[in-house]
């Protein structure tokens, strides 16, 4: 059973990244330009020219749809292996528990590091400092991903104990408060240029939100179908019943 989930996780993926590679490549990709055009205006044509390894052709096209496709069929296996250890032991169904996870997914490893250390663009950011961003930023994950097991491990404990009506707004209470400490404890970093346009800053931060809503949204809905397919003995018997009517 966790095979089939992990083939129909993998497979929600792909169908994902198809739909998110659209988006990035029609919508997202125009504000990268822009952007790299400023950044070659203000670092020179002939400097970008020598320190470019990787095409942009192959960036925007081939090298975005890997990333984006590695991305998204990963998640799509953390979730089913996420489904395959829950189904069951919830007496939830398997649509609501993948929503359940993406949505949690989303809010731990997405929106809080994102709320402290939003994506910048090309242009944005000294390179001397890119190693410490990049620690700072995976840090902050790791720690909300904690945040949120914390928080799950409390709402267990309170339904334990008192029941299940005060539990979920004691533990979103609980992470809202781990995270807003989180938040406020790591350090500010401000590289933006002072000549860069406040408006394509904010269309690529926006569209950057949008492609991970995308993904995670995708995810939910793509793999809470076959999630249901593969796990729910209605569907099951109703799909042997088509396949050999005879039998």
């Amino acid at each position: 059973m966790l095979q089939r989930l992990l083939l129909a996780g993998m497979l929600s993926g792909i169908i994902v990244a198809l739909l998110s590679f659209g988006f990035a490549r029609i919508v997202s990709e125009p504000t990268v330009e822009r952007a790299i055009v400023l950044e070659e205006q203000s670092a020179g044509e002939h400097t970008h020219a020598e320190e470019e390894t990787v095409s942009r052709a192959t960036q925007r096209n081939l090298g975005l749809l890997i990333g984006i496709g590695s991305y998204c069929v990963a998640l799509g296996g953390i979730l089913a292996i996420g489904l395959g250890c829950l189904y069951g032991r919830l007496g939830a169904t398997p649509r609501s528990i993948v929503w359940t996870l993406a949505l949690l997914g989303y809010v731990s490893l997405v929106l809080v590091p994102q709320l402290k250390y939003p994506a910048n663009p090309p242009g944005v950011g000294i390179s001397e400092t890119i190693g410490s961003r990049t620690e700072l930023y995976f840090i902050l994950v790791m720690l909300s991903l904690a945040s949120m097991a914390l928080s799950i491990w409390v709402v267990v404990l309170i339904r334990r104990s008192h029941g299940g009506i005060f539990s979920v707004p004691v533990g979103a209470l609980a992470f809202a408060s781990l995270a807003t400490i989180l938040i406020s404890a790591f350090p500010a970093i401000s590289e933006v240029p002072d000549d860069f346009p406040e408006g394509l800053l904010f269309t690529f931060r926006a569209q950057s939100a949008m492609l991970q809503l995308i993904v995670w949204g995708g995810l939910g809905a793509v793999f809470g179908v076959f999630a249901e397919r593969v796990l729910d003995p209605r569907t099951s018997r109703l799909s042997d019943d088509l396949e050999f009517p005879n039998a």
